[in-house]
């Protein structure tokens, strides 16, 4: 028997033991007190060979963010994590027909980012997280096996076009 079997069927007796007696949880239960009065716990709460945390050191962006959580008090509605200015920083007002087509453009994008940014929060909150990323993941993979589809292609297509120049030469 392996040592994983082992620890397997010790496990199973585990979990499959009866609730221990009354009289044997108490003996249990004043062993522990006993044993926390000789060695009581340090002040941070780990055991002394526990070497504590390194202090963290957070970049000046996650600093600005915990630091207008912190002002916010509980107030959803301050903490907003989304720069809206992104969005409105568009000058429909411009005389010139070139740049108000390039700002109705840039408009048309960020709507669309938005949508889609809208679709992704919809669906992680329908299906969850996890499977999310697993939607994502996949559709990275079909993304890699059309490029690669393409890629082909193109490269066929080149061959020919050599083999027809060299025909016609």
């Amino acid at each position: 028997m392996t040592t994983r079997d082992k620890w397997i069927d010790m496990l199973h007796e585990l979990h499959t033991a009866p609730e221990p007696s009354p009289e044997l949880r108490k003996q249990v239960e004043d062993q522990i007190r006993r044993d926390l009065a000789r060695h009581p716990p340090s002040k941070t709460g780990l055991h002394p060979s526990i070497p504590s945390l390194p202090e963290f050191k957070f970049t000046p962006l996650i600093q600005d963010a915990l630091t207008r959580v912190s002002q916010a008090n509980g107030d959803v509605a301050a903490i907003n994590g989304i720069d809206l200015s992104r969005y409105s920083s568009l000058d429909f007002e411009a005389d010139d027909p070139v740049e108000q087509q390039e700002n109705l453009r840039k408009a048309y994008v960020a709507l669309g980012y938005t949508q889609i940014r809208k679709d992704n929060l919809d669906l992680i909150s329908l299906v969850g997280r996890n499977q999310w990323l697993l939607g994502n993941d996949e559709l990275e993979q079909n993304l890699k096996t059309l490029e690669e589809d393409v890629m082909r292609e193109q490269n066929e297509a080149a061959i020919i076009a050599r083999r027809e120049k060299g025909a016609s030469l």
